[in-house]
């Protein structure tokens, strides 16, 4: 029990408090001394060899070790021990080498991993154990089932909980109690994995509402609760969201949460990992997975998932074994088909983003893909842009628009569709270059307009945003039509793999004719005029 649950009569009384660390194989061996032996003589190598590691004798509770105890003989006590802690055991079924499609992550959990384990030997102190990480991406890319796989692997307690969980507990004390009480679970059951769901539900101090003070109390609860357990060996601290720039930045700052860990779509490998566990390998002699895999592509591992039941619902359907029409079927209800005359020309598309990206020496792409919604380029971020390189990045965000009018004569509506589409973030970057960084000829005023707010804008300076937009559409279409064989070249190697990862986008980088690249000028510009 913690003092502060403690009545105050008592609590007062209390000098000194002593974290339970659970039972270990020498409390076992001295307590069986005196219950089942006459004389305190014991077969100790014997009990020891049977008796459960101490982190798993650490997370029995106090009626699993009575019951044990039960037993007649020492011998049976340690191997009813061992029984119970093996059943225990069967939360942790999943293990990252049963999670698929995690890249570069997979690394990070894995020395994370190695850490832990060293500090369990001795050969570390836990000031160097990698202890926190939170992972962030789209929703159902298995974060959570992440959290609990990294348990599972280290073979340790998962103790889970989340905004939700604390706020049934009723008002901002009895929430902030519950709260506690998940920290005080991992750190009694340390080595253990504690992990918070949906961290981004707890919001930030700074927003304004009406419940500001009692987020404020939640959120500062919140740290109190981080910084206490960062002092207890043997608790890893993980979490989860959705959306990590919602998270309060002291909550995720480094020292609360040591690596920020993107878990992102899997890559084709790795859904086609998935298919294959979730098949099962009594179904993989009738079906071609690697086909489906193509299809899935931008797709979860959630929906990956789903597609499986769904294929396995309609061959139980037919009372057969699961065949390749089964999965068709369910993958045409997850990713309808598209007309081959469209996909051909979002593969030109999104490969005009990447060839002028190329080009114009910016760090190349991460990956690009055809996916069931269209196509989708990652790049790494640039912190910081010169005008050369806001010139530059403002044509790679036009180069598919010029691609498709290059190839095909005519711009399609897909680069002005939503809030995040090519043409949102090309005038987005257009009004930072004049109105907000300095680098345009509007003057050094810092002007908070975005594209919702253009109407209030002088129309001298919505031709100067046009200016940008037309004179980058122009000089990359020309940068392009410089290079229309190589083009059609990646878009056809595109449209037959459905993706390209790093590895084969460097290398298309590295054979590149490096005479084909320009020298990218200065602004200001003059404007050429929009094609399409």
């Amino acid at each position: 029990s913690k003092s502060d649950q403690l009545p105050l009569a008592l609590a007062s009384l209390v000098r000194k408090s002593l974290r339970w660390t659970g039972v270990t194989p020498d409390m076992v061996i001295e307590v069986l001394r005196l219950t089942h032996s006459m004389t305190g003589q014991l077969a100790e190598e014997q009990i020891r060899k049977r008796l459960p590691n101490i982190t798993a004798l650490r997370r029995l509770e106090a009626a699993q070790i009575d019951a044990a105890f039960a037993e007649m003989t020492t011998l049976q006590v340690a191997d009813r021990l061992a029984q119970i802690s093996e059943k225990s055991m069967g939360q942790h079924g999943v293990t990252l080498d049963s999670v698929f499609g995690l890249g570069d992550v997979r690394g990070h959990l894995d020395r994370m991993l190695n850490d832990l384990q060293e500090w369990r030997l001795g050969q570390i102190p836990w000031q160097q154990v990698t202890r926190s990480a939170v992972f962030h991406g789209p929703p159902g890319t298995g974060k959570t089932l992440l959290a609990k796989a990294f348990a599972g692997s280290a073979g340790v307690p998962f103790i889970s909980t989340s905004y939700a969980d604390c706020q049934k507990a009723g008002h901002q004390g009895d929430m902030l109690a519950a709260l506690a009480n998940a920290f005080e679970q991992a750190a009694q059951a340390a080595p253990s994995v504690l992990f918070i769901d949906e961290i981004d539900s707890f919001s930030t101090r700074d927003s304004v509402h009406r419940n500001s003070s009692y987020m404020q109390g939640i959120v500062n609860g919140l740290l109190e609760q981080i910084n206490h357990v960062a002092e207890v060996p043997g608790v890893i601290l993980l979490s989860a969201t959705n959306h990590l720039n919602v998270v309060d930045p002291a909550v995720i700052r480094s020292g609360r949460f040591d690596l920020k860990l993107h878990i992102g779509c899997p890559d084709r490998t790795g859904i086609e990992a998935i298919l294959a566990a979730r098949v099962g390998p009594n179904h993989l002699e009738n079906v071609d997975l690697a086909s489906i895999s193509k299809r899935l592509i931008g797709e979860t591992g959630a929906a990956v998932d789903a597609l499986v039941r769904d294929a396995l619902g309609r061959a139980r359907a037919d009372k057969i074994a699961l065949q390749q029409r089964h999965l068709d079927q369910a993958a045409n209800l997850l990713v309808p088909s598209v007309c081959a005359s469209l996909d051909r020309r979002i593969a030109v598309h999104e490969v005009g983003h990447v060839l002028a990206t190329m080009l114009l020496s910016l760090p190349n792409p991460t990956r690009v893909q055809l996916t069931g919604q269209g196509g989708r380029v990652e790049r790494p971020p640039q912190l910081a842009l010169t005008p050369n390189l806001a010139k530059a990045q403002l044509q790679v965000l036009l180069a598919g628009r010029a691609a498709e009018v290059l190839l095909f004569g005519v711009a399609s509506s897909g680069s002005g569709v939503g809030p995040t589409s090519d043409l949102a973030q090309a005038t987005e970057l257009a009004l930072d270059i004049e109105l907000r960084w300095g680098l345009g000829t509007s003057g050094l005023i810092w002007r908070g307009v975005n594209c919702s707010t253009m109407h209030t804008l002088p129309p001298e300076i919505t031709w100067r945003i046009e200016a940008h937009l037309c004179d980058a559409q122009a000089e990359v279409f020309d940068l392009l039509q410089a290079n229309a064989g190589l083009l059609q070249d990646i878009a056809d190697r595109l449209l037959e793999v459905r993706e390209l990862d790093a590895l084969e986008l460097e290398e298309i980088s590295r054979n590149l004719t490096r005479e084909t690249i320009p020298r990218v000028e200065s602004f200001p510009v003059h404007s050429r005029g929009a094609l399409g």
